[in-house]
């Protein structure tokens, strides 16, 4: 039963690609704001692959590499091409005589796809048991994805266009580093914790559809701060968590926690 229940979680692993796919081409188009929602649209496809896989009970190594596979092209390669067709399209010819910067932004644009799957063929190497959920070692590629497409919308929805190409450039290299070290960041299944009351339970819900609602309803360019606060809490709990086993006389080594 449970093999032909796995065409629910992988119909929406194929979701997460055809949008990480039609980003790429809106992208090439040069409808880069499609090309964003297209990405959000993957994210959410991702984000419910891997829950009903473990809620009809067809969890197996081929979804979760069939997964990672996706995951490459919706987290790595779709904004990749983004940044690259930005630089290209945009910065060049609003800046006439730079046309010798198309190599150099060739790489930079190449670094959320590079480190993406190093960041996937990490985490399917270490991973132990696919049932069990928990910290997530590195940032997550789609949360990398995600900040990189909520600055483009950010910049659209604020200038017409995007204006600060150092901002995005660095906001890029900045997550993509991330993708790579060992800062630990939770996922939304441990925002709910078991022995929770039912009030602080549905509280948490209550707060996540505001914040969704907020983004969707009043400007996308919202969801831009949301990521920075995801990506700068991993960030500081690290901080927070290597002063907590300092003052236990816990050490460990540098290249564990990055």
């Amino acid at each position: 039963m449970s093999k032909k229940m796995a065409i629910f979680p992988n119909s929406l692993t194929i979701g997460n690609m055809f949008f990480g796919y039609w980003s790429i081409i809106m992208s090439i188009h040069g409808d880069y704001l499609t090309a964003c929602y297209f990405v959000i649209l993957g994210g959410i496809c991702d984000a419910f692959d891997g829950k009903v896989a473990r809620l009809v009970k067809s969890t197996s190594d081929f979804g979760i590499e069939f997964d990672s596979l996706a995951d490459v092209i919706t987290f790595g390669a779709a904004p990749s091409v983004m940044m690259y067709m930005l630089y290209k399209n945009v910065y060049i010819n609003r800046y006439p005589g730079l046309e010798d910067l198309g190599h150099l932004s060739m790489i930079f644009s190449f670094f959320p796809l590079l480190f993406a799957s190093i960041r996937l063929a990490r985490f399917n190497a270490e991973l132990v048991d696919p049932t069990v959920k928990g910290a997530f070692s590195g940032l997550p590629s789609p949360a990398s994805a995600l900040t990189i497409i909520s600055f483009v919308l950010f910049e659209i929805e604020q200038y017409g266009g995007i204006k600060h190409f150092r901002w995005l450039t660095a906001t890029s290299l900045v997550v993509s580093y991330l993708m790579i070290s060992r800062i630990q960041y939770h996922g939304f299944p441990l925002l709910f914790k078991k022995g929770e009351s039912f009030a602080v339970r549905n509280l948490k819900i209550l707060s996540i559809v505001v914040i969704v609602v907020l983004i969707v309803k009043l400007k996308m360019s919202l969801l831009f701060p949301a990521m920075i606060i995801f990506v700068l809490s991993g960030i500081i709990l690290n901080i927070i968590e290597r002063a907590k086993r300092e003052d236990r006389g816990e050490f460990e080594d540098d290249e564990d926690q990055f």
